[in-house]
């Protein structure tokens, strides 16, 4: 195995709660570190909602704390034992795409040890992910980002990373409050992404919040044949991370 560290953030065993895998048995692996602010600049400081966003990024405060550690150091026993029992393992962060280089020796480093394990990776669809990266993942959650998340279009819209995903085994979820914001998707995305693969997930980063904007996204979703996905997490423990 190359000699590699993470910046790894927390790590833990639970079931996945959205998406196409909800409900899988899933050991989670947060990598530090974000090329986005969702919530707007400034909400990292004061926790409040900032430049036009609508929702705030759940585990700002997670990743933004991060901890070096070699790749064979990151899991521990019961980790081991859910990969062995089956376990999705979930690439997620923050921004992974920013760490390639260690997640390729991550994946390497779980497929020696478990040759069937199906690897996901959570992505904001900013950056391309490189060939052999492309190669080594069984499913790419892409999340890409809306005005809704405070952020500017240069930052969190790139084209060239969406259409190479869209050719990968992907599923888009983007986070909905409004109509405006379904708007802003068939406007940008549409016409990039396999309609099939778009899911819509209702932004709430507790069960009072999720439940304002669930309905609403519903309705676009059965208006306009897509998928939705809930916030399982949310709905079961009313919390952001860790669960």
């Amino acid at each position: 195995m190359r000699p590699i560290k993470l910046a790894v953030s927390e790590v833990f065993y639970s079931i996945q709660g959205e998406g196409v895998t909800t409900g899988y048995p899933a050991v989670f692996i947060r990598l530090g570190g974000c090329n986005l602010m969702c919530g707007g600049m400034g909400t990292q400081f004061d926790g409040e909602l900032h430049n036009n966003a609508t929702w705030r990024c759940d585990t700002i405060e997670v990743w933004m704390k991060a901890l070096a550690m070699p790749v064979d150091e990151v899991l521990s026993d019961e980790h081991h034992k859910a990969f062995a029992n089956g376990a999705h393992a979930i690439i997620t962060g923050g921004e992974p795409m920013m760490q390639q280089d260690g997640v390729e020796v991550l994946i390497e480093y779980l497929r020696n040890l478990y040759p069937n394990i199906v690897i996901e990776i959570e992505t904001n669809g900013t950056i391309i992910p490189s060939i052999e990266l492309q190669d080594m993942v069984s499913q790419w959650n892409c999340s890409p980002k809306l005005a809704n998340s405070g952020n500017h279009k240069n930052q969190y819209f790139n084209e060239n990373t969406i259409k190479v995903l869209n050719k990968l085994n992907t599923q888009f979820k983007f986070v909905v409050t409004t109509r405006e914001d379904w708007a802003e998707i068939q406007e940008l995305y549409f016409t990039l992404i396999d309609k099939d693969k778009i899911w819509l997930m209702p932004s709430g980063e507790n069960q009072e919040l999720l439940a304002q904007s669930k309905q609403e996204v519903a309705e676009i979703v059965k208006e306009n044949y897509l998928k939705f996905t809930n916030r399982l997490h949310i709905e079961i423990w009313n919390k952001k991370t860790g669960v």
